[in-house]
């Protein structure tokens, strides 16, 4: 089944694991960072229901024993090296992929670390996506007869820095006369050339190529061990980028560009979801879907008592076509804590999109049946509809545990001056 309106709830990389393993919606209350202990996390109730769990990762923050995400796995496979994880020493044969200074690179000297981590590197083996799915792979092939399992696989990529291999990259750039930016600096496109943006795309779908093989690879193995008839697959990503859309690159700009942060439009927030259940029949929903319902799903799928924390919902009516969605809002955005507190959240409905920063600052509405893409701001001439997705978002932020801190910045919507919109006004 795959849902065509699947959204990042809580943003950006880790707030959306946060979310997913604890079935909760996370950026109401919780920042950027280690999860607190107290919370539940579907390893754990997994793992006491019995079920032998494991988690094969390059993702640097969740392999940290003090972040506590790997809590409830009885097997934890860490693959060392990805992004600025301290796995090689500074200071050693490196070769840079373009003029140092168009890297966003800054003193802590993350992209030098990388590409030092990554000097060895020969084949496409060697890569970090084929590496989490390999071990992976070894992990099933000891224990898929242990019935029954629970295998998390969480690959990094595609996060920057983006370097694919070369036959990869060439499916989208064949000719180009751009440098391999590897991890550009995070702000307005124009800042670099034609040809270098044409490389960056490149390099960007090229990564994406290489990690869906490489998925690929994962699931013929789960056929070829006769497990995929009896195994639920569910895979997601955690958030997009923006590549030039909007004239604008990354997922965030520095202060100076956009003093409020980027919302969570389309290209950031829309995340490929598919799952795929025995006895399920594939097909295609519009129910609003978010990764924190990854969990209450497939412990109603399995038969596991939900704990009484687990706030988001069970997509099980939907994959059984008893009903046609499980909400009818979803909601995107940064957290309302720490420095992330100044950017925007992103209300949907079906037919609307309500950009909302805090009180004060004026609100973007877009209408989505007429401009799914988000472009076109009709704030102004349809203020009751934003007023009412407005009241939606309090109401969300209070059922999911939103302090009273966090809430009163935006309980009204009222606004003096003009937006800081990047979008074309009606």
């Amino acid at each position: 089944m795959v849902f065509d309106q699947a959204y990042s709830c809580s943003f950006p990389t880790l707030p959306c694991r946060a979310e997913m393993f604890t079935g909760r919606f996370i950026f109401p209350y919780l920042n950027w960072g280690p999860l607190p202990k107290d919370e539940v996390l579907l390893s754990d109730t997994l793992a006491k229901a019995g079920y032998t769990c494991a988690i094969a990762t390059d993702n640097l923050p969740m392999g940290r024993s003090d972040y506590h995400y790997t809590r409830g796995f009885h097997s934890v496979m860490r693959v060392r090296g990805q992004w600025y994880d301290n796995f090689k020493p500074l200071e050693g044969p490196l070769t840079w992929p373009c003029e140092p200074s168009k890297l966003g690179d800054g003193p802590d000297q993350r992209v030098k670390q990388y590409l030092r981590n990554v000097a060895d590197r020969k084949t496409e083996d060697d890569y970090f996506a084929p590496r989490v799915v390999i071990e992976a792979m070894n992990w099933l092939e000891r224990h898929h007869d242990e019935s029954p399992f629970y295998l998390h696989v969480d690959i990094f990529d595609p996060h920057e820095p983006w370097d694919p291999p070369v036959e990869m990259r060439r499916l989208y750039d064949p000719d180009g006369s751009g440098d391999d930016v590897i991890r550009p600096v995070m702000g307005p496109a124009d800042a670099y050339s034609d040809a270098d943006m044409e490389r960056i795309r490149a390099l960007y779908w090229g990564e994406i190529t290489l990690m869906d093989r490489w998925v690929g690879k994962l699931l013929d193995r789960l056929e070829e061990l006769g497990r995929a008839h009896d195994t639920i697959v569910c895979f997601l990503s955690d958030h997009g980028v923006f590549l030039g859309d909007r004239g604008l690159l990354g997922k965030l700009g520095k202060s100076e560009q956009n003093v409020k942060g980027w919302p969570t439009y389309c290209e950031l927030s829309r995340v490929p979801m598919m799952w795929r259940v025995p006895g399920v029949k594939p097909g295609r929903t519009e129910s609003f879907m978010h990764p924190g319902d990854v969990a209450p799903t497939l412990l109603d799928l399995t038969g596991v008592k939900r704990p009484d924390r687990m706030k988001a919902r069970s997509a099980v009516p939907v994959l059984e076509r008893q009903e046609t969605a499980i909400r009818d809002i979803a909601v995107s955005s940064w957290s309302l804590r720490g420095v992330s507190a100044h950017r925007p959240s992103v209300i949907r409905t079906e037919e609307w999109t309500l950009v909302e920063w805090r009180t004060g600052i004026k609100p973007e509405l877009y209408h989505r049946k007429s401009d799914p893409l988000e472009r076109i701001n009709v704030f102004d001439s349809n203020r009751a509809a934003a007023a009412e997705l407005h009241r939606r978002y309090i109401q969300f932020l209070r059922e999911n545990d939103a302090p009273t801190g966090n809430v009163l910045p935006r309980q009204f919507q009222i606004h003096w001056g003009r937006s800081e919109s990047i979008s074309r006004e009606a």
